[in-house]
């Protein structure tokens, strides 16, 4: 099984005012190739701590066969495949592996 993981960073209201948090989501193809939500949490920040306690869930709820996180190179998401997915390899994503490129590469050489 593959997953994409991903985070978004959102302000949310606490106690009357706004703060920021983390909206992780982690999502793969099932057997009928349609893709599905695996979870969606929010947390205080996209920090190790966050991604682990989120994948500690996930195999807690029943999922097995985790073969690869495919994700941005965000640190502690790749710390935390590897602490709590023992044998998942971690890729970097295609799209973000492609925008750290492009934004490294002169314009003119993009063509």
């Amino acid at each position: 099984m593959f997953v994409a993981a991903d985070a978004l960073a959102m302000k949310v209201r606490e106690g009357g005012r706004a703060v920021n948090v983390s909206v992780m989501v982690a999502t793969d193809v099932n057997a009928d190739g349609h893709r599905e939500i695996l979870g969606l949490p929010v947390a205080s920040s996209e920090d190790g701590a966050g991604w682990s306690e989120f994948f500690r869930d996930l195999t807690a709820r029943g999922l097995t066969g985790i073969k690869r996180v495919i994700s941005d190179a965000h640190v502690g998401l790749v710390a935390a495949t590897a602490a709590t997915l023992p044998g998942a390899a971690w890729q970097w994503c295609q799209m973000h592996y492609s925008a750290n490129l492009m934004s490294a590469t002169p314009k003119s050489s993009r063509p």
